[in-house]
Formats: C-alpha cells, sequence, structure tokens
C-alpha cells in the first residue's frame, strides 16, 4: 500500500520479456539439474574405482592366506613326518640300549666270576682309534640338543624353528644311534674275546678237587707206604672224609673211567693244552666216558678204594703224557 502523499510509479514490462523469463529460469534449473547429475555419476564412478580396487586387494589378500595356509598344512604334514622319524627312532634306540644292557650283565657275570681283570681282551679306557664312544662325547650331544631347545623355546615358536628342532634332535638322535652301534660291536667283540679267554680259564686245571686243602702227601720221591721204600709219587693226596665231594678241576671230557686194584674208583678227564687230571681212590663215580664236565661240577665222592692207607683223593695232573706238580697248577688260584 502506498500513502495519499505519494506518487504512482509505473513499470512497463515487455511482452518479450514475459515469455522470456520462464524459459531462461527453466534452463537454469535444468543446468543445475545436469551439473548435479555429472557430480553425481563422477562419484559413483570413483566409488566404483575405490570398490574394484579394494575387491582385488582382499582377492590378493584372500589368495595369499590360501598360500600361507596351504604352506602351514604342507608344514604340519611334515612336521608329522618328523616326529614319525623321531619316534622310530627313540624305539631303535631303546631297543639297541637293551640290547647293550644284555651285553651289559653279561660281562658284569663274567668280571664278577673271573676277577674283573682281562688284561689281553679290554682296557680300562677305549682309544681314540676303537670306535667306542666315551660318555663326554654323548654328554656333548645332550648339552647341544639342551641349548637348542632353550634357543627354540625362549620365544614363540615358529614352523620353522619347530622344523629345525626336529631336525636337530633327529641328527643328534643319529650320531647317538651310530655310537650306540659301535659300542655293540665293540662290547659283542669284547663278549666273544672274554668268552674266549673263560674257556680257557675254565679249561686250565687250577680249581682245588675237594673242599679240603690239607695234604697228607705231596708230588715226588717219597718213603712208599707199604714197602718203605723210595717211590716217586706223581701227584698229591688230600685229605677228606669217605663221602666228601670232589670237583672237576677244570672244563674238559672224561676219557676214562673204572676201577683198578691200585688205583681204586678212578676218573681221567682231557683239557686243553695237552693237560689231564686223574682222581683217585673214590668211593663213587658220578660221571661216565665221554661226558663234558664243567670246572667245579660234582664228579665223585673221596674214599678209600684200591691201594690206599685212609680216606683221601689222589689228585693226578699230567702235560704231554708226563706228571706234573699238581700245585703249580692250583697254587695260582688256590
Amino acid at each position: 500500500m502506498r500513502g495519499a502523499d505519494k506518487t504512482v510509479k509505473q513499470f512497463s514490462v515487455s511482452k518479450r520479456s514475459v515469455v522470456v523469463a520462464p524459459v531462461a529460469a527453466a534452463i537454469a534449473v535444468t543446468g543445475a539439474i545436469a551439473g548435479l547429475q555429472l557430480k553425481a555419476a563422477y562419484e559413483l564412478r570413483h566409488l566404483e574405482d575405490q570398490l574394484f580396487s579394494q575387491s582385488a586387494q582382499f582377492t590378493q589378500t584372500i589368495t595369499g592366506m590360501d598360500g600361507v595356509i596351504a604352506g602351514k598344512d604342507e608344514a604340519i604334514v611334515s612336521l608329522q613326518q618328523e616326529i614319525l622319524n623321531l619316534s622310530r627312532q627313540a624305539q631303535e634306540m631303546k631297543s639297541k640300549m637293551s640290547q647293550l644292557d644284555e651285553l651289559e650283565n653279561k660281562l658284569k657275570l663274567f668280571i664278577e666270576k673271573y676277577g674283573g681283570s682281562i688284561n689281553d681282551t679290554t682296557s680300562s679306557e677305549p682309544s681314540s682309534g676303537s670306535g667306542k664312544p666315551s660318555s663326554g662325547v654323548v654328554q656333548t650331544l645332550a648339552n647341544r640338543s639342551e641349548r637348542q631347545a632353550a634357543t627354540y623355546t625362549a620365544s614363540p615358536a615358529s614352523t620353522m624353528q619347530i622344523a629345525m628342532l626336529a631336525q636337530h634332535t633327529s641328527l643328534d638322535l643319529g650320531a647317538l644311534s651310530e655310537m650306540v652301534d659301535a659300542m655293540e660291536a665293540s662290547m659283542e667283540q669284547t663278549l666273544i674275546k672274554a668268552q674266549h679267554k673263560r674257556a680257557t680259564v675254565d679249561a686250565y686245571p687250577s680249581l682245588w678237587p675237594a673242599r679240603s686243602k690239607q695234604l697228607t702227601s705231596g708230588f715226588g720221591y717219597r718213603k712208599d707206604p707199604f714197602t718203605g721204600r723210595a717211590t716217586f709219587h706223581a701227584g698229591i693226596d688230600i685229605d677228606g672224609e669217605i663221602g666228601d665231594v670232589v670237583f672237576s678241576a677244570a672244563d674238559g671230557t672224561v676219557s676214562d673211567t673204572g676201577y683198578d686194584s691200585r688205583l681204586g674208583n678212578y676218573i681221567v678227564i682231557d683239557h686243553l693244552g695237552e693237560l689231564q687230571t686223574t682222581y683217585m681212590h673214590l668211593k663213587r663215580i658220578d660221571t661216565k666216558i665221554g661226558e663234558d664236565v664243567v670246572r667245579g661240577e660234582k664228579i665223585g665222592l673221596i674214599g678209600n678204594s684200591g691201594r690206599s692207607t685212609g680216606p683221601h683223593l689222589h689228585f693226578q695232573i699230567m702235560q704231554r703224557n708226563e706228571p706234573v706238580n699238581p700245585l703249580k697248577f692250583l697254587a695260582k688260584h688256590s
């Protein structure tokens, strides 16, 4: 509204302007919409590019993870195989150690029986070229395994570290297995030599043939108790009671038994080294011709048979068909 004192202002608008103005407005609106559409299309394209890039990265990551998983699976299979190998090696070691224990027990029994020394077959310390491993080498391997285990367990172990530990452990077991094989071969050889030595020792007539060691007559010339003349006594007379046990002085084979009016009941045993032992004046014979006897085996009983003045055992040793003093043999192991 205008005041009463204001003049009237008039504006004139051409007919063309009335038509053009709406068209221009429409064009402006259309341009704005088109611009918005272009911007939206650009941003959509940009988002699509980003999505494609991220999708490619994700695919690559998944592919890499598949490779890692596949590698892990292969590592697990490899470790399982290593564990099986270690288990097998451990069982082999256990079996070998059992065999070594058995050999060791046999050697201990031999040593206990024969005094603990076989100078020509064993030595207190193996030489460097003997093939016998020392306990120091075994301890060194054990220490190395402990250091390796400590290294690998100081931090969370990776697959590679576990594999390396298994490999080193396998190598250590392999080395120990080789040494156990060498020990076993050496101990078997020692046992064979010891058994050979035992056979030689047991075949040596060194065991007293009776529990009594009291002599009633020695080896050599003496006054004959029946004639009173000097005669050669080819053995020794061991005091005893009728029925006392008579033992074989060594391993051997019975070559003769029987009765003789002078010798009484007698036994003859052949031994190694062209040695022969004879046991006379027995009450009873407990062996027979051709029988193998061992050192310390009961072969008869002390008696008073034959040309005898009282219960005793006449013990005689022949070497190459010549009588020798039995005390030279018995005195060494009396």
